[in-house]
C-alpha cells in the first residue's frame, strides 16, 4: 500500500511530463530551417493546394520591377521552402485592392503589417549641387506633389526664402525641373520619393540627388489577412528570410536594375566586374586607418559597401604621405584615391566622384589658450599646425598664413604642445577629441570652401566604375554611411592598445609587480595586518543578480557626484525593452529573464569608455557617459537599436537619451528627458 502511494505521485509526474513534451513539440518546437511550428506545418499541408490572393504594387524598381525585385525574391523562397502558392496580383497606385493580403506602401508601418523597406525622400535639383544641411537650402523654388506639402513644408520650415509650387503628378514635377527651355522652368528643385523614381533618377542625367530628406519616409509593407496562422507564417519566415537573405537580394537587385537603367551591355558588365580596382590612401583618422593590419574608417566603408553592391574586388594600399601616393597614381599603380587635396598634379584624364562630405575646418587650440579666431585671417599673426599637401594647409597658405606641415595626422598629434595652433577637418578632431585633443577646444568652425571626394584614373576601363561609384555615393544617404564609418574607428580610439601592445603591457605590469613583491619581502620586515572581511550584503549592495549590472541602489548613490562633476558633456540614455510583458504571459518569465540577460549582455559588449550601464528595473537600463559630444551618442544609439534587433522574439527596444552641456541640467532633468524621448519613441511601436 505504502509502495502504491509512492508511484501514483511519479505517475502524475511522467505522465504530465510526457504531456508537457508532446505540447511542446507539436505547439512550440520550430523547424530550423524554416520556424515553423508542426500545427503551422499542418495548416500548410491542408491549405497549399488553395492559391492565396496577394495584390502586388506593380514595377517599383529594386522591389516588383518587371517580375523580380526584393519582394518576388522573399515570395519565391517561401514557396519553395513552404509549397504555399500564391495568386500574384497587380495593382496600380490608387487602384482598389482586391485581396487581404498585399504589398503596399504607407507613409509608416502599422500593426497587421511586416516591414519589408523603409525609403526617404530627396531633394532633387537639375545641376551638380549639393546641400550639407537644411539651413544650406534656400533661395530656391521646390516642386512639391499636393499630397505631400504639407510635410514637406513642415519639414523645411519654408520662410521668405523658399517657395514651394504643388504638382498634380510627380512625372510633371519631372518634365518641369528638366525642361530644356529654361523660360518654361518653374522650379529650381523637386522632392519626390527615392525609390519609386530610381529607373528616373538613374535614366536622366539632368537629375541631381542634391540633400536625403531621411526624416520624411515611404514603407513598402506586407499587408496581413484575418487568417492567424497564415499571418503567423508569413511573419516568422520574414524574419528568417531577412536575416538569412535580404542582404544578397537587395545588393542583387539594386545592381542589376541600375546596371539595366543605365543600358550596360553584357560585355561591359563582364569587364567591370572582372578588374580588380586599387585604392590607395595616407593614414588620416578617422577617414582611413589601420588598426592591427585591418583597413578601418569613414573611406573604408564607403569603398566595402561599394564594392558589395557592384560585386567587384577592391584592394587597399597605405602610403607614408601623399607625395608617394600622388606618385604611384601618376604610374597607373591605382585606380582610386581620395581627394581631398588642392595642387595635386596628374599625368593623366582623373574624374572627381560626387562629394560625400560636409567638409569644415576646425580651429584647435589649449583649452586656457584664450586666442580669438574669427576667420583665417585671425590667424596671420602665428603659425599654425597642418597636414602637408591637404586643402586646409593650401587654403592657409593662399590666404597668407604661415603654416608648419606634418606627413599625416598621426605625426601632427605626435608634435602638439600647450602653445599649438591646429587646424585640421573638424572630423579629425572628433577622432581625437578623447585621447590627443583631450584638453584642446574648437576656438573656431568654418566650411572649408572645397570639396572632398574620390579620384579616379579616367581610362576606358575604369568608365563604368566611375559612373557606378558615383551613383552610389549620390543614392545612397552619405550621413549614414559616414556615421557608421565613424562609429567604427571610434571604437578603436576608445580602444588604442592593439592585442599585441596590451599582451606585452600585461607582461610588464606583472614583471614589476613580481620586483616589487619581491623586494618587499626581502628588505621589509613582516608585519602582521588585519584581514577585513565585507559582508555578503555589502558585495551586493550595488549588483543586479540577474544581469550583473550595477542597479538602482548604485544610481542613486552616485547621482549626487555626478551632478557635482564639472566634465562635460555628458549623456544619459535610457533603454526599456519592448514587450517583455508579452513575452513572460506567452513564454514564461524564465523566457522574459532571458531576454533581459541577452539585452545586458549586448550592452557590456558595446560598453563605451567612461560610461556607467545601471539595470534600473525589470526591463529598464539606463547608461551615464561622459566626453562624448551628441553626434557619438546618435551613433552609438543606432548601433545598439541594431543590436537589440538581434534579442530573441525580435522586439527590440526603445532608446532616447539627453545631453548635459552645463550645470543648468541636472542627472535628474536628464534622466525625466531621456524617459520622456524613450516613452514618445514607443508609444509609436507597434507589435
Amino acid at each position: 500500500m505504502k509502495n502504491k502511494k509512492i508511484l501514483i505521485p511519479i505517475i502524475i509526474v511522467l505522465v504530465l511530463t510526457i504531456v508537457g513534451l508532446i505540447t511542446y513539440f507539436v505547439a512550440f518546437k520550430q523547424d530550423k530551417n524554416t520556424t515553423l511550428t508542426l500545427i503551422e506545418k499542418q495548416w500548410i499541408e491542408k491549405n497549399k493546394s488553395k492559391l492565396i490572393d496577394l495584390s502586388i504594387i506593380n514595377n517599383i524598381p529594386m522591389i516588383t520591377y518587371n517580375g523580380e525585385g526584393i519582394f518576388f525574391d522573399f515570395l519565391t523562397d517561401l514557396e519553395e521552402d513552404t509549397q504555399l502558392e500564391f495568386n500574384k496580383v497587380a495593382y496600380k497606385i490608387g487602384d482598389e485592392l482586391k485581396s487581404d493580403y498585399a504589398l503596399k506602401i504607407v507613409e509608416k508601418v502599422g500593426s497587421n503589417q511586416i516591414l519589408l523597406y523603409r525609403d526617404n525622400y530627396i531633394l532633387i535639383t537639375d545641376d551638380n549641387k549639393k546641400f550639407n544641411t537644411l539651413e544650406d537650402i534656400n533661395n530656391l523654388t521646390i516642386g512639391v506633389l499636393n499630397s505631400d506639402i504639407d510635410k514637406i513644408n513642415t519639414y523645411l520650415n519654408v520662410d521668405s526664402n523658399l517657395l514651394l509650387k504643388s504638382f498634380d503628378s510627380y512625372n510633371s514635377m519631372i518634365e518641369d525641373l528638366t525642361n530644356i527651355d529654361e523660360s518654361k522652368k518653374t522650379v529650381d528643385a523637386i522632392v519626390l520619393p527615392r525609390m519609386m523614381y530610381f529607373k528616373d533618377i538613374v535614366s536622366n542625367d539632368k537629375l541631381n540627388i542634391a540633400y536625403h530628406i531621411s526624416e520624411i519616409t515611404q514603407d513598402y509593407v506586407l499587408q496581413l489577412g484575418n487568417t492567424d496562422k497564415l499571418n503567423n507564417i508569413l511573419t516568422k519566415y520574414y524574419k528568417k528570410w531577412k536575416n538569412d537573405s535580404y542582404e544578397k537580394s537587395y545588393q542583387d537587385q539594386f545592381l542589376d536594375n541600375y546596371l539595366a537603367f543605365s543600358n550596360v551591355d553584357d560585355i561591359a558588365k563582364v569587364e567591370f566586374k572582372s578588374k580588380r580596382y586599387h585604392y590607395g590612401f595616407v593614414e588620416n583618422a578617422p577617414y582611413d586607418l589601420i588598426y592591427d593590419g585591418k583597413y578601418v574608417g569613414i573611406n573604408h566603408i564607403f569603398m566595402a559597401k561599394f564594392s558589395d553592391f557592384a560585386n567587384i574586388e577592391i584592394s587597399y594600399k597605405k602610403y607614408s604621405d601623399i607625395d608617394s601616393l600622388v606618385k604611384d597614381f601618376n604610374e597607373n599603380k591605382l585606380d582610386i584615391m581620395f581627394n581631398n587635396t588642392t595642387y595635386l598634379t596628374f599625368n593623366m584624364d582623373v574624374a572627381n566622384t560626387v562629394s560625400s562630405f560636409d567638409e569644415k575646418i576646425a580651429v584647435v587650440i589649449k583649452q586656457n589658450n584664450d586666442i580669438v579666431v574669427n576667420s583665417i585671417n585671425s590667424l596671420k599673426n602665428y603659425e599654425v599646425m597642418a597636414v602637408k599637401s591637404s586643402r586646409i594647409a593650401d587654403t592657409l597658405v593662399d590666404k597668407g598664413v604661415k603654416v608648419k606641415v606634418y606627413d599625416n595626422v598621426e605625426s601632427l598629434m605626435n608634435q602638439i604642445n600647450n602653445n599649438s595652433i591646429i587646424v585640421i577637418d573638424y572630423e579629425t578632431y572628433n577622432y581625437y577629441s578623447n585621447s590627443a585633443l583631450k584638453n584642446y577646444k574648437i576656438a573656431k568652425l568654418f566650411d572649408l570652401g572645397y570639396d572632398y571626394n574620390f579620384a579616379v584614373r579616367k581610362t576606358n576601363e575604369n568608365d563604368l566604375f566611375i559612373k557606378t561609384l558615383d551613383f552610389f555615393l549620390s543614392f545612397n544617404n552619405e550621413k549614414e554611411l559616414t556615421n557608421e564609418g565613424y562609429y567604427e574607428v571610434m571604437q578603436l580610439a576608445n580602444k588604442p592598445f592593439s592585442l599585441k601592445r596590451l599582451i606585452l603591457l600585461i607582461i610588464g605590469i606583472i614583471s614589476a609587480a613580481i620586483l616589487v613583491v619581491l623586494g618587499i619581502s626581502l628588505f621589509k620586515p613582516k608585519q602582521k595586518t588585519k584581514k577585513i572581511n565585507l559582508s555578503k550584503e555589502d558585495k551586493l549592495k550595488y549588483i543586479d543578480m540577474l544581469t550583473s549590472l550595477k542597479n538602482r541602489n548604485y544610481l542613486n548613490d552616485n547621482i549626487e557626484k555626478w551632478d557635482a562633476s564639472e566634465i562635460y558633456p555628458q549623456t544619459i540614455i535610457i533603454m526599456d525593452l519592448n514587450n517583455v510583458a508579452y513575452i513572460n504571459d506567452n513564454y514564461g518569465h524564465a523566457e522574459g529573464d532571458k531576454v533581459i540577460g541577452e539585452a545586458a549582455n549586448i550592452l557590456i559588449a558595446t560598453q563605451m569608455p567612461n560610461s556607467d550601464i545601471i539595470r534600473t528595473n525589470g526591463n529598464e537600463f539606463l547608461i551615464y557617459m561622459v566626453g562624448y559630444d551628441e553626434k557619438q551618442i546618435v551613433s552609438y544609439v543606432r548601433k545598439l537599436n541594431k543590436e537589440f534587433k538581434s534579442l530573441s522574439h525580435g522586439f527590440g527596444a526603445a532608446i532616447g537619451y539627453s545631453m548635459i552641456t552645463d550645470a543648468i541640467k541636472t542627472i535628474d532633468d536628464a534622466i525625466n528627458e531621456a524617459t520622456a524621448s524613450m516613452r514618445e519613441i514607443k508609444e509609436e511601436i507597434d507589435y
